[in-house]
């Protein structure tokens, strides 16, 4: 792991980021997160589509800023991070514009908040890739792996939920893939996208970002775990939140 000079900025810098992904779970769980969007919290200002595609380009936009002025020189560990960033990124605002089906709309400060915190985290990976990881090693292999089973398994999983709202905007029981034991797949695949991106860049601030998308994903899925629960009586009693057979 690759640990910052520790300054006085960048001591409070990253507590903030670690009190953010500690805090980010219980805020999710209980419904205190102010992010209004989806099933739970239905938002009121712009269409679903158009702030997705919002929050997740904004970020593209910022990791490609920060890095173009090293870009052009990089070496293949700086490439490999942007990259992996980058494409994530584009890979969501496509989903976003031809594969999800939305059927609400998302508040405008939901849509900056999340872009926000995307934005900023895409921002320090590309600023900190200035200094990469000398050369590849088994973990950067590993990290490349986990990466590319990440991507299709989470637009794998994008694809079924979109399919089941092919005819209908309803809400359906998930089936096909890792839906037939856990209700969000597509959380676990993202997991595993930032945990290859961690194991690329190996920096703290990559690991941090990680706790906050495994602290966020996985309480949010324990709570579409209720929420199917109650609106579908015939929903699997033995389907689990996000990790198959466990949690």
């Amino acid at each position: 792991m690759i640990f910052p000079e520790w300054t006085t900025l960048n001591t409070i810098l990253y507590s903030f980021f670690a009190l953010l992904a500690l805090g980010v779970g219980p805020a999710e769980y209980f419904g205190a997160s102010m992010m209004n969007y989806s099933k739970f919290r239905k938002g009121t200002g712009i269409p679903g589509r158009a702030g997705m595609v919002i929050l997740y380009f904004l970020p593209f936009v910022a990791i490609t800023w920060v890095a173009w002025s090293y870009l052009p020189t990089a070496t293949l560990m700086q490439w490999l991070v942007y990259i992996a960033v980058a494409f994530h990124f584009i890979k969501r605002v496509l989903e976003s514009l031809f594969v999800h089906k939305y059927a609400g709309k998302i508040d405008l400060p939901t849509t900056l908040m999340i872009a926000s915190f995307y934005s900023l985290a895409a921002s320090m990976l590309g600023w900190l890739n200035q200094n990469p990881f000398p050369a590849p090693d088994g973990w950067t292999y590993l990290g490349i792996l986990l990466y590319i089973v990440g991507i299709i398994g989470n637009f794998y999983h994008h694809k079924l939920l979109a399919d089941l709202r092919k005819n209908s905007l309803d809400y359906f029981i998930p089936k096909g893939g890792l839906f037939e034991v856990v209700v969000c797949p597509h959380y676990l695949f993202e997991i595993l996208i930032w945990l290859g991106i961690a194991l690329l860049s190996r920096h703290l601030m990559a690991w941090l970002i990680l706790l906050f998308i495994v602290m966020y994903l996985t309480t949010r899925s324990w709570r579409a775990l209720k929420w199917y629960h109650e609106k579908f009586k015939d929903f699997p009693k033995d389907r689990k939140g996000i990790l198959p057979f466990i949690l």
